[in-house]
């Protein structure tokens, strides 16, 4: 059934020039918790954009979100080529739905951020990532843009404390819920578990900070409940330029975790939050105690909205250059492989 605010949207051209001043037309498909919480509240921040739309298969939860900033819902029908179009679209959305959405909007020429995880697998995301050029297709890994993740990134790069030798990561809290529409993740079938919901940012930072090309589960324990993995521990090889790296990884749902990403160099220890920071402590080694902090004083977030805020400024700046960002789908690809990895190791051997 056509919903009256689809009479009122008009079709928006695709994206054709790169010009400063270019405001785009942004659709959001998705009403859950995670664009009313973050996404929502960003984009009427960020410059350059209008927001067109917000699309849901409940109408009443789209509308319900919409009406909030004076949005127009809109009804997600089985023939999805009634959505509006736009220049870009936030899906926001079950994972296990959304192709038929990324085809319709390759098809379009219409930029996507999707909410991670961006596939079920890498042989999904890469096929995705043939879909459409590497500016237009991001996945919202957004601890990218912490300050502290920038910072360290850079220290290991420049190896000003030399060679990383290992990485460390502890994530998790006694909790069913990490800030998303939690529903999805109580459903086996969504594919959805601490892994693919929680798991994958930290798992991510590693990654990124390292410059990792793959990372190669070693030994893994996971625990299950009905079906959905709660707990995951971890040890897997990075494959980074400058040689192996090991890294100790453990996430769960189920007993309060140090929340931390730990660098382990020859003669310190670099400590990040998992939650956005500035700041950066350094250890010494052997147990001399603590060394003053690292802060970084320009850019990156500090916030969780400030990270939602500079995904989309780094996303829409390379729509707008026609440049890959540093969210991009297709760097993203190592971290999605090595969620695959880890679930079919642990499920050959959990």
């Amino acid at each position: 059934m056509e919903t009256p605010a689809k009479t009122k949207l008009e079709a928006s051209p695709t994206i054709r020039d790169n010009s400063a001043d270019r405001v785009f037309s942004v659709g959001i498909v998705g009403a859950g918790e995670i664009v009313s919480r973050t996404h929502l509240p960003v984009l009427t921040a960020c410059e350059g954009i209008r927001i067109d739309y917000v699309a849901d298969k409940n109408f009443e939860a789209a509308r319900s979100l919409a009406g909030s900033y004076k949005l127009c819902p809109v009804t997600v029908t089985d023939d999805l080529a009634e959505l509006p179009q736009t220049d870009i679209v936030l899906l926001a959305m079950p994972m296990i739905a959304r192709w038929p959405y990324y085809e319709l909007f390759a098809e379009r020429g219409t930029c996507v951020l999707a909410e991670k995880p961006l596939a079920a697998g890498s042989a999904d995301a890469e096929q995705l990532c043939s879909l459409y050029p590497e500016h237009s297709l991001a996945c919202g890994f957004q601890r990218r843009t912490y300050a502290s993740v920038e910072l360290a990134k850079l220290l290991v790069a420049k190896k000003w404390f030399g060679a990383l030798r290992s990485i460390s990561v502890s994530e998790g809290a006694l909790t069913t819920k990490t800030g998303a529409d939690s529903r999805f993740y109580d459903d086996a079938a969504s594919g959805g578990g601490v892994l693919m919901d929680l798991g994958c940012h930290s798992l991510d930072v590693a990654m990124y900070i390292s410059n990792a090309s793959q990372a190669i589960p070693v030994q893994q324990r996971f625990v299950y409940d009905r079906g959905i993995d709660r707990e995951v521990e971890a040890h897997l090889t990075l494959l980074t330029a400058d040689g192996e790296c090991d890294l100790a990884y453990f996430v769960s749902w189920l007993q309060p975790a140090r929340n931390t990403v730990e660098l382990h160099f020859e003669n310190c220890t670099l400590l990040l939050s998992s939650r956005p920071s500035q700041e950066i402590e350094i250890r010494g080694g052997n147990d001399r105690g603590s060394l003053p902090t690292l802060t970084a004083k320009r850019g990156g977030a500090a916030t969780v909205y400030q990270a939602f805020y500079l995904e989309w400024i780094a996303f829409l700046d390379g729509v707008r250059n026609r440049q890959a960002s540093k969210l991009s789908a297709r760097s993203c690809l190592p971290t999605i492989r090595a969620v695959e990895d880890l679930y079919t190791a642990g499920k050959l051997n959990p």
